[in-house]
Order: C-alpha cells, then structure tokens, then sequence
C-alpha cells in the first residue's frame, strides 16, 4: 500500500510527537536505547549539547535531500579505496544505497549534526565534529580493510565463488537492497541494537557470518568446535571493519599474530609459539602478506606462514597414517612427487614441497655430497637407489637394525625426523610440528654431523635411534657389521656417509655407488662405494680398497 507525501509527512510528525510525549513506538524506542540515539539523551558517549530529537540526525519530515528514506544527513562527497583480494569473486563499487547513507557518519569527513541545507551543524557535547578517528566505527575513505559493499549477491556468483550460499537461502534476518544488493544494512539494523554492533542477528559461533559464507570442513573443524573459539566462530581470527590485514580481513597485519592470542603460553589452545621463539624455526616473521590462498607452489616468492601448511577452516584432530595428511593439515596446496600442483593435498610430503622441491626456498645444500641436490622430491624420488621411505616403502627388503614398532615395509613421515625437540613425539609437554626446535635443521631429536672425529655418544645420534636400534647396528647382527668400528672406534658420524633423504638418480646415482643412502660428505671424505662387491675406496682410509 503505497501513502502520499502528506501522509507520511503526518506519519513522520507523529513519531516525534510520541517521541516527545514519551509515547515511543517499537522500532523508536529501539534508536532511543542506542548510540544512534546522537540527541542531548542519548545513552552513547557521543551527544548533542541540546538537540532533544532523535531521528532528526537521520530523518526529517520536511527539507530531505532528494535521498531516500526523507534522509536528513549531509551526504558525503567522498570516494573510496575499495576492498580488494585476489580471492574476491564479488564487483564492488563506489557505495551506493544504504551503505552510501551509512557513511555520511561513518567515513568520518562530514559532521555528526549537518543537516542537509543547514549552514552551521547542529553542536555536540565536547565540541566533536565528526567521528573521531580512532574509533572502530570511522570506517574512514579506505575501505579496503572493510567488508565489501554496493555488490550484487547472485545466485551466479555463489557458484563462481563456490562457498558462498545461494541469495535464496539467506535468513529474513539479512536482507538485500533491490533483491540483489548486499549494503551495511544486510548486517546492520541502525534502528535497534539487540546483538551488539547494530547485528541483524546474532553472530554467535558465526551465525551471521556462515549465513552467506559456507566453508568447505567449517562446521567440523576445531575452529568451528574447540570451546575456546567456538562463540567468537570466524571473529576469531578476522574482523569485518578496520581489519589490520586488509585482504581477507585479518585482525593483524602479519599473518602469523592473528594465530598466536590462541596458540602461545597464556592461549587456549595448543601452544606453537613457543617453538617459533627457539633459534631454529620455520621463519613466519620474515615475510608479511606475502602469502596468496591462488598463489602457485612453482613460482611462489620465497615465504612461509601459518597458512601454508595449515588452513584454519578444516583443522581437524584426526590422527593418519604415513604418507596421509593427518587433520591439522587438511585443505592444503601441494607438489606431487611428480611435480604436480594440487589443490588438496593427499600427502604430507606435498605440502613439504611446496618450498623444499621444484621451487625450494633453500638455494644451499645443508650439507656438501659428491652428488648434490636441494629439490626434495628429487631426493624422495621411488626411482632412485636409495631414499628413507617418504613417498613409498624403501628399497631394501631387509634392514635388521630397525626397532620393532617398524619394518622395511614402513613409511615415515618427513615430520618423523622434522618436529619440535619439545613436542609429545619425543615424549616432551609441548606441540608437535615443524614449528621449530632447538636442533638444527628443525629436527626433533640430536643429529651430530659437523665434526669428525667425533668420540661417540648414544646421544649424538638420537635421532637415528628413534627407528634403528643401536644395539643391532652395532651388532654382528648387522648387515654392515664394521658400523661399530666407524662410529663407535674411529668417530664417523653416520652422515659422513649416509645422505638421509635420498641420493637421487637423475644426479648420477646407481645402485652401485649409492645403496644404503651412501652418498659422502665431501668436507671429510671423499672417494667411492661399491655395493656389489661390499668395498669402500675412500680418502680416510690408509689402504683401499677396503672390503667390508
């Protein structure tokens, strides 16, 4: 039923009249109880000096701008830094509409009490003018860190976006402007304030939030569930206005700072930071946005942050077996040990090369090998002589030193030897991961290879024994019986001639010269093996060759 401007002129009048004789309908004394109530009784910390009307900070009866609905405001002229995001599907413009109508406020340029027409505005307590900056509601002329405005909402682009729902199946709750156009007022209700912020419902476990935003393993992961996060849901981590990293509205600027309030000593949850702080850690301060959700593993600029090897909107508990991602690192972009981009991971090998393989971010070998390589999944290669059993089961059916828990059709996780040294793995009170450690390398236990001679000490190479029994090694038992004399007499470590990844054939490895991971470190020795004929010919022997 559509009213003549006399009638909603009458209409409006009425309002201020009940207003006046405290008569306050509904919707009325909703504004009247809020911090859009800007008169001289309002409950807010920002009031006029005397102006007892209400609405008229938003609305008038008589004078509008040609704006509807009978809007009262000075429009403001501003134009505006736009969100933007390589993972934006939406086209946003310059806001329109109610948006356009909330910013006459809330871009803090035009004062709280101009009128349209009027010379001077209307005085505030305290001689404010505009909103004053600093406050979480002046949103200011860059919206870049803001939620995005003034776009149509279409079914079309909740299947371009693919998590997104369809603008059918939105709550009555959240309302779009014409039928397609999500504004402010999707969100806010400017008349009443029941959720805090002005909600148009609320935004408990992501209520509002997941009313548009359906992400792929949300409702299951333990963001979605774990008690200590579970309320905030997605504000957890992000922040529709204000954000301190604007794409993808972060709360902080670097990455890395948003996780660590939950995931440091005092958080709720498991402690990570603690392990970031040690002197060997995978480096997440280095870089800052630098890390794109698109980006491509084999051309990605040297970085590393939480969200490449975990994406918080699928972490779940689930425990797997190698090479299977477990839970924390569902959802992830990989490299295949063909060197194939994936999506999803279905390895936790792949998500290590995503910087350790085709693209590495370790221009430098840790250790210098007659025959050298940095990619990993050329190290990890099922086609080389010899690899630790990463991407498939090794290569040599028999290795009787391995403890019982393990046997030659075992495979390992590259987080196996990877890990904190403080971590439950190695029987510590901390988190496990590739975190950091106080151990080079980021590995978990002791691994002694930068001296020779070294006196032995089961110590030294802890590591190792997590899967070799030395009690074996050193054995007659042994298919190398003499590993006794090398380590134990003459203090080889086992890295002087053991690579423990793998010595890969496309560098010159043959099953002659490279079984059993031998691949010599050429600070201490160099010379060759001969697999066939059980014989060494190396320069820290006195006469070669040695047969063994």
């Amino acid at each position: 039923m559509k009213h003549s401007n006399t009638e909603a002129c009458i209409f409006l009048w009425l309002i201020v009249l009940l207003l006046v004789l405290g008569a306050v309908p509904g919707w009325a004394a909703g504004v009247a109880n809020t911090k859009h109530n800007l008169s001289v009784s309002g409950p807010g910390d920002i009031v006029a000096v005397s102006e007892r009307r209400i609405c008229i900070f938003c609305h008038t009866p008589h004078h509008a701008s040609p704006v509807q609905p009978l809007w009262s405001h000075e429009m403001s002229g501003a134009s505006y830094n736009l969100y933007a995001s390589t993972t934006l599907s939406a086209q946003p413009g310059q806001p329109t509409g109610a948006s356009r109508l909330c910013l006459s406020c809330h871009d803090g340029t035009v004062a709280l009490g101009l009128l349209h027409g009027a010379a001077t505005p209307l005085p505030m307590a305290g001689g404010i003018v505009t909103l004053p900056s600093g406050r979480s509601s002046n949103l200011q002329t860059d919206l870049s860190d803001d939620h995005p405005v003034s776009f149509s909402y279409t079914a079309s682009l909740a299947a371009t976006n693919g998590e997104l729902r369809d603008p059918s199946t939105l709550p009555p709750a959240v309302k779009l402007e014409n039928g397609d156009l999500l504004q402010c007022t999707s969100c806010h209700n400017p008349h009443k304030d029941p959720y805090g912020n002005f909600l148009v419902m609320s935004n408990t476990g992501a209520a509002l939030c997941l009313a548009c935003h359906q992400k792929t393993g949300w409702t299951v992961s333990v963001h979605a569930t774990a008690s200590g996060v579970a309320d905030q849901g997605c504000n957890a981590c992000h922040v529709p206005h204000n954000a301190g990293g604007s794409q993808r509205l972060l709360k902080t600027e670097m990455e890395e700072e948003t996780c660590f309030p939950c995931h440091d000593e005092a958080g709720s949850e498991i402690d990570v930071k603690t392990d970031f702080n040690k002197f060997h850690h995978h480096p997440v301060e280095a870089k800052t946005g630098v890390h794109d959700p698109l980006e491509d593993p084999l051309s990605a600029s040297s970085h590393v942050e939480c969200s490449d090897c975990h994406n918080p909107h699928r972490i779940t508990v689930e425990a797997a077996t190698p090479p299977q991602v477990s839970g924390p690192l569902k959802g992830v972009k990989g490299v295949t040990i063909n060197g194939l981009v994936v999506d999803k991971a279905d390895n936790q090998y792949e998500i290590c090369f995503r910087c350790h393989a085709d693209n590495s971010f370790s221009p430098v070998v840790a250790v210098p090998r007659q025959i050298q390589e940095v990619n990993e999944r050329l190290r990890f290669d099922p086609a080389n002589p010899a690899f630790h059993p990463v991407a498939t089961v090794g290569r040599n059916p028999s290795v009787p030193s391995l403890r019982p828990e393990y046997s030659p059709a075992s495979m390992i996780y590259c987080s196996d030897c990877h890990n904190s040294d403080s971590g439950s793995m190695v029987g510590g009170a901390g988190a496990d991961g590739v975190h950091g450690s106080s151990n080079p390398h980021l590995l978990a236990a002791r691994y002694e290879q930068d001296a020779y001679p070294l006196s032995y000490s089961e110590s030294n190479y802890a590591l190792c024994f997590r899967c070799h029994d030395p009690g074996i090694l050193f054995s007659s038992l042994s298919n190398f019986p003499s590993h006794w004399r090398h380590v134990q007499r003459f203090g080889a470590s086992c890295s002087l001639c053991h690579d423990p990844h793998g010595v890969p054939v496309l560098g010159g490895a043959t099953t002659t010269s490279n079984a059993h991971l031998i691949n010599f470190d050429t600070r201490f020795v160099t010379g060759s093996y001969d697999s066939g004929g059980r014989s060494c010919t190396v320069s820290c022997h006195q006469r070669n060759p040695r047969r063994y």
